[in-house]
């Protein structure tokens, strides 16, 4: 279920308008490849514009995509589409449509992984918010068909593939040693892709 167009009073709203604001949260996401279901934290379903419910519940991909800016969809999702059924991972930079009414900047890491047939099956990855670090508007967007994953890349692949055995785990202080990890990581994959652009004007 997507929000409103950001009127009205949401107490969650409040607290992740609060994180964004300090650039201090990043979201997390996962699909089922199989039931054709993304599901993620209240901060995905924060800066897609959908209530914390449905993206715990799960949505269906093509809803999900709804969040994407119309003017970045087709470019962006086709792209991810093509790793969603190929495997294979993918860095987006991209416009979405906020839950309070507000257009977004976000920098997208995600990786869909493949069983032992070679179907792939299932999908993780991180999202940054880097609104005020960026003030483009064209879309941009990397995936493993077009390179070989850069160092940063491979890390964090490797750690999403443990950080959701990890949340399992009754271990509170691993799992807040990891969650600060998972933060650097995503701001290191938002600085990189930020001096990647701008090494060409200089």
């Amino acid at each position: 279920m997507r929000t409103s167009d950001g009127t009205g009073v949401d107490p969650w709203r409040d607290k992740l308008q609060a994180a964004l604001e300090d650039a201090d949260a990043i979201g997390r996401w996962q699909v089922d490849a199989r039931e054709n279901l993304v599901t993620g934290d209240a901060m995905i379903a924060f800066l897609f514009g959908f209530t914390p419910k449905s993206a715990d519940e799960g949505i269906p991909f093509e809803t999900f995509n709804g969040g994407v800016h119309p003017e970045d969809r087709a470019q962006v999702m086709g792209q991810i589409w093509r790793c969603a059924t190929d495997g294979g991972w993918f860095i987006a930079e991209h416009r979405v449509c906020s839950a309070d009414g507000q257009t977004r900047r976000i920098l997208a890491r995600g990786k869909f992984d493949k069983d032992n047939t070679g179907t792939v099956v299932s999908g993780r990855g991180i999202v940054v918010d880097i609104t005020r670090s960026e003030e483009g508007h064209s879309p941009l967007i990397k995936t493993s068909k077009d390179q070989l994953a850069m160092p940063l890349e491979r890390a964090t692949d490797f750690f999403l593939a443990g950080f959701r055995s990890l949340q399992e785990a009754d271990e509170p202080k691993a799992l807040a040693l990891a969650e600060t990890l998972l933060l650097e990581l995503g701001r290191s994959l938002a600085r990189a892709e930020v001096r990647a652009r701008s090494a060409p004007l200089h």
